[in-house]
């Protein structure tokens, strides 16, 4: 059966660099979009940063921008002006992570964008949002994990970052989900949109419930539970595992897995709220139980019992996971420039099929620069003085 991508016939125009944007536009390509990336001469900043090729790109650029076609524009240049012009009243989405005064300097700022083309979904997302007092205060997924109070761990001695793009990835989640939204929303109206994601408002939103639970209840009866205690991982005698047992059933049976039953009688095992008021001592008791065990024989146990549980993997143990090879989620490709390459697929499956498998992208700034502005009707002697001046 031929997969009818549900994004297929729209185009983006994606003018973000480094990685929140760029994940969102990633997943409107892999649901079938033709997103067309845009960088400046000197290329994206994540051609740099993780692991890198023999021509130079990097595995960070090779993850976020399979699937896209890549051109290279001078925004400064008139004439490479022109063609980003042509380019945009083509398109159904401009996305760019420009701050306000860079964007109106550009005429890519909202107003201006909507003014010419009233049905375009302009979409952009910064670190601070486009609202004063912070508008125009740069920032990277370091800076918002700290405003944010992501690194502010309860779990450490001092603050500590998560060592991921954690605030990068979840704004460019909530950008392409919103950007879907106002297509859906232009379907019904005919009316374009101007969506903006804060990366500090969508890591707050994201993290709110666990991270800051104390703020929800102004008056609460009890306190929370500390989440990094209760779900620390346990070691067994081969590995580390995690195990959550929330319900009476699965902190019934996790005691007669690691043969603790007689916490079942304990009142201050009692109930969820008891145990998590009570967790040092279950684990103190527990520890050296399952520090006994084989890892994979106490995870078999606890899943035949109902009990979610889970190995501790490494990147290595990632290659062999049982589930992830039976479902071919990890493909390998031939990337021009980096050679081969091995990414995972898109999350989401329509119709039992995964969209965008096996993409790649080229690690050459600009490989596709002539071939976009030739089909979207630029002029010749433009795009000829456009590739041949670097602009």
């Amino acid at each position: 059966m031929t997969l009818a991508t549900p994004l297929a016939g729209l185009t983006v125009l994606d003018l973000t660099t480094v990685v929140a944007g760029p994940i969102a536009s990633l997943t409107l390509a892999q649901q079938g979009a033709e997103v067309i990336k845009v960088e400046p001469p000197g290329g994206d900043l994540v051609r740099r940063l993780g692991y890198i090729a023999k021509d130079g790109s990097s595995s960070t650029f090779q993850t976020l921008n399979r699937g896209k076609s890549l051109i290279s524009l001078d925004l400064t240049d008139a004439d490479a002006q022109a063609a980003l012009q042509t380019l945009i009243g083509q398109a159904d989405v401009v996305m760019h992570n420009y701050r306000p005064a860079a964007a109106q300097k550009l005429k890519l700022d909202a107003k201006t964008l909507r003014e010419s083309h009233p049905d375009l979904i302009v979409a952009e997302v910064t670190g601070f949002g486009p609202w004063d007092p912070l508008s125009d205060v740069r920032a990277y997924d370091p800076v918002i994990q700290a405003e944010s109070g992501l690194a502010a761990r309860p779990d450490k001695p001092e603050p500590e970052l998560y060592p991921q793009y954690i605030c990068d990835k979840v704004a460019g989640l909530y950008l392409c989900q919103a950007i879907t939204s106002a297509l859906a929303g232009r379907e019904r109206d005919g009316q374009g949109r101007h969506v903006a994601v804060s990366m500090l408002e969508a890591a707050l939103a994201f993290s709110w419930m666990d991270v800051h639970m104390p703020l929800t209840l102004k008056d609460p009866l009890h306190p929370g539970p500390n989440i990094a205690k209760v779900y620390r991982p346990w070691k067994a005698a081969d590995g580390w595992f995690v195990v959550v047992m929330l319900s009476e059933k699965e902190f019934s049976a996790w005691c007669d897995t690691v043969g603790a039953r007689q916490l079942l009688d304990d009142p201050r095992c009692a109930d969820m709220a008891s145990r998590f008021k009570n967790w040092d001592f279950i684990r103190e008791t527990c520890a050296p139980l399952a520090e006994d065990q084989p890892v994979d024989a106490l995870l078999e146990r606890l899943r035949k019992a109902g009990v979610p549980a889970g190995k501790v993997n490494s990147s290595d143990d990632i290659l062999t996971h049982p589930q992830l090879a039976a479902s071919g989620f990890i493909y390998e490709g031939e990337a021009d420039g980096p050679g081969p390459v091995r990414l995972p697929g898109a999350a989401a499956r329509f119709d039992g099929q995964r969209p965008g498998q096996g993409a790649t992208c080229s690690g050459r700034l600009g490989a596709d620069t002539r071939m976009i502005l030739e089909k979207a009707g630029v002029e010749n002697a433009l795009i000829t003085r456009l590739c041949g001046d670097g602009a």
